[in-house]
């Protein structure tokens, strides 16, 4: 819930980016701020919340968030926290819906067709891993723009999820801010819609499982080992992470399902990739490709 949550915020900041560009007036300016602060207030509500349910004392909430327990025990009570969210998600439910985009350049080049609506988590997590790239480059959205011929107000739209790039487009971006497109790969497909490619082999499988969990981990801000295995509650190693990222193991769905969940992703996106893995390992008679998939697996 907390990434959800977060993923929004995150959107909603770019919009006011956005306005502040367009110049746009007072009154637009504090609408746009508003709604940011109000799903800041939902983000600490469902993480006060998540971090009560697993057993965290009052007086060390209070202590995070900078107010006395007494304050965070009437601010964030169970019964307040779940009015909150559960507001949250009526409202969520109410928005109108965004409408269909025309086929991207990468279905047109690739021949594939949408398969799905277009998934706004998944355009999210992609808007994501590029606002993450753009932050640590430090070259500026203005800069950019110019590189790309576009706005830099079209280039803000899409760092905060608002506009969905073409694969051609995340490619250009990608060769700016000095990162390997393939790793965005996955997010782009899925926030598109667009069905996974034919069959491949156990080898180009793996790949693309490494270079999908690598885009999803980017997306999240390349959290630690550590940091993932904590958000999985445990399930996940620390080591097998970082295997898993460097695309040295292939463990069970469920680690994989796990981790992918860890990193704020929906696990339907990676399941194909996984099951494509085992499905070339029964199909293939290499037996190469059998003894990678053996150490691979876990």
């Amino acid at each position: 819930m907390g990434s959800e949550i977060a993923a929004e915020a995150h959107r909603l900041a770019g919009l006011l980016l956005e306005a502040t560009y367009a110049d746009e007036d007072l009154a637009e300016l504090v609408q746009r701020a508003r709604a940011v602060q109000q799903e800041i207030d939902f983000f600490l509500a469902a993480e006060v919340g998540a971090n009560r349910a697993r057993g965290a004392k009052w007086e060390d909430i209070a202590q995070a968030v900078n107010v006395t327990a007494e304050t965070a025990r009437t601010k964030w009570s169970p019964d307040r926290v779940r009015r909150l969210l559960d507001h949250r998600a009526i409202a969520q439910r109410a928005a109108p819906l965004p409408s269909p985009r025309s086929v991207s350049s990468l279905q047109q080049c690739e021949g594939r067709k949408p398969v799905r609506p277009m998934a706004a988590t998944a355009r999210q997590r992609l808007a994501a891993a590029l606002s993450y790239l753009q932050r640590k480059s430090g070259i500026s959205i203005r800069v950019i723009a110019n590189r790309t011929m576009l706005s830099p107000s079209f280039i803000s739209r899409i760092l905060s999820g608002e506009r969905l790039p073409s694969w051609d487009l995340v490619c250009h971006l990608c060769s700016i801010l000095g990162h390997e497109p393939g790793e965005l790969r996955l997010l782009c497909e899925a926030a598109h819609g667009i069905e996974q490619p034919p069959r491949q082999t156990v080898t180009e499988c793996i790949a693309s499982l490494k270079a999908a969990l690598r885009g999803l981990h980017l997306a999240a801000a390349r959290p630690t080992p550590e940091e993932i295995h904590r958000r999985s509650h445990g399930y996940v190693p620390t080591q097998v992470v970082a295997q898993v990222l460097q695309g040295d193991a292939v463990p069970e769905w469920e680690v994989v399902g796990a981790l992918v969940i860890a990193l704020g992703g929906q696990a339907a996106d990676f399941k194909p990739l996984w099951e494509a893995i085992h499905y070339s390992f029964l199909m293939t008679d290499d037996p190469c490709a059998s003894d990678l998939v053996s150490e691979t697996s876990i």
